[in-house]
This record gives C-alpha cells, structure tokens and sequence, in this order.
C-alpha cells in the first residue's frame, strides 16, 4: 500500500513537473500520424468476387456426396488461384484487354482467398492502389480460374455468383486507428522522457526535500544574488555608474 501510495504521488509530481513536456510529446505523435496517414502511405482498396463451386447431379442420391467432393475441392482451388496456372493467363489479358500491368508476384501478393467451412462458395479478395483496378483484377481472375477448371481438371463446377463492384472506400491505412497509435505513443513517449528527467535529476529544489526526505536539520536560508546585479550596486555606491538617462541629460547640457 505504501508503495502504491509513493508511485502515485511520484506521478502526480512527474505530470506537475513536465506537463507541457508530455503534452508536447503527444502532439508530435499525433501530427507525425496523422503526416504517414494522409501523405506517406498509399490508400489500398479491395475487391473480391464470390465464386460457387456445384455439380449439377440429375440423381438425389448422390448429390450430398457431390457436395462433399466440391468443399474439398476448395482447397485445391486455392492453390490454382495463388499458382502460374490461374495468374499467368489473367495477367496477360489484363495486359491486352484492360491495359493493367502486373507482375506475377505483384497479382500473388494482391490476391487472397477465403472460405466458409463446409461452404461451397468461396471469395476471390483483390487490395490494389488503384480502386478500378482492384475490380477489374479479381474479375479476370475469377474468369481464368473458370476457364482453367475446365481445361485441368476436366469439370464445369465453377459459377461466378457475385462479380467484383469498384470499392468506394479504401481498406487501408485505418485512419481512426492510425491517429490513436500515434496519441498513444507520442503520450507514452512524454510520460518516459518526464521520468528519465526526473530520476536523473540530482538537484535539490526545495528545502523540504532536505528536511522531509533526507531528515536534515534546517539551519537558516541565505539569499542568493546575481553577480551582474552585485556589480551595479557596487557600481552605483562608488559613483562611476549612472543610469542611462542622467547620460543622455549631461550629453545634452555639454552640447548647449
């Protein structure tokens, strides 16, 4: 309780102390935030096309069966999607058809995939710089994926369900989130600068710190004063030091 009570009280002295310290602090944090918020990191939007993976059996018996055989075949999906097979045709008609250029690595980094356990539908995510584009990119790819099914693996059980919109709103930098990061560090930041100042700080302020806390016997209080202050009245007593006005009246009596 008794070191509860010293942290406490050793706080309350830290913010007394350094306040604008730490409140300069936060500010900085929140303006170099908000700076990487709104003009160094580039706005990334997404896109995503839903895709359905059904056979279309005739017989009821065994179409659960079908079912279960198109849920697993989501994980081979998958790997199509992310691999050559699926992103080299879409990269060159994305080259011819739209005039998009992208790497090979650039689309494997942009393109990610989802699904729902025991779901026969599965998402195509694209996050691109350039909103459009990111439609535009996981529709191609959701069309040569389609198209790859059926050359590979001989089957047409891909149905494009929920073609990709052009986003409104960028998915990230989360603005909210950002700015509150850099409060929170340019705070956390004030407050460690202000208890390295502190503790590091040997000089006796007051005397209650001598008398309270060290138990030292106060024996009386002598005045300080400033040198420059001492040699003026030094000056002023001996009578070679004049203000500046009874010089400027004996310059002008000498001159009349």
């Amino acid at each position: 309780m008794m070191d509860q009570a010293v942290s406490f009280d050793f706080f309350i002295r830290l913010v007394r102390k350094y306040w604008r310290s730490i409140i300069g602090f936060t500010v900085a944090g929140l303006l170099v935030a908000a700076g990487l918020t709104f003009f160094v990191i580039t706005p990334k939007y997404q896109s995503s096309v839903q895709i359905l993976v059904n056979r279309r059996n005739t017989n009821a018996a065994t179409e659960y069966a079908g079912q279960q055989a198109d849920v697993q075949m989501i994980t081979t999906y998958k790997e199509l999607i992310a691999g050559q097979v699926v992103l080299k045709p879409a990269k060159q008609q994305l080259s011819q058809r739209f005039g998009i250029e992208r790497s090979l690595n650039t689309l494997n980094s942009e393109v990610s995939v989802t699904s729902t356990t025991n779901s026969q539908v599965f998402s195509i995510a694209v996050t691109d710089a350039d909103a459009k584009a990111s439609a535009t990119i996981a529709n191609q790819i959701a069309r040569s994926f389609k198209n790859q099914v059926k050359k590979i693996i001989k089957v047409n059980n891909v149905t494009i369900v929920a073609p990709a919109e052009t986003p409104k709103n960028a998915v990230s930098p989360k603005k909210p989130l950002n700015l509150l990061i850099g409060l929170v560090a340019g705070l956390l930041l004030g407050v460690v600068y202000a208890a390295v100042r502190m503790l590091t700080d040997r000089r006796v302020h007051d005397v209650d710190f001598l008398t309270d806390d060290l138990g030292l016997t106060s024996l009386g209080l002598v005045n300080h004063q400033h040198q420059h202050s001492m040699k003026k009245q030094v000056l002023n007593l001996n009578g070679s030091y004049r203000p500046h006005s009874d010089r400027t009246n004996s310059q002008a009596m000498k001159r009349v």
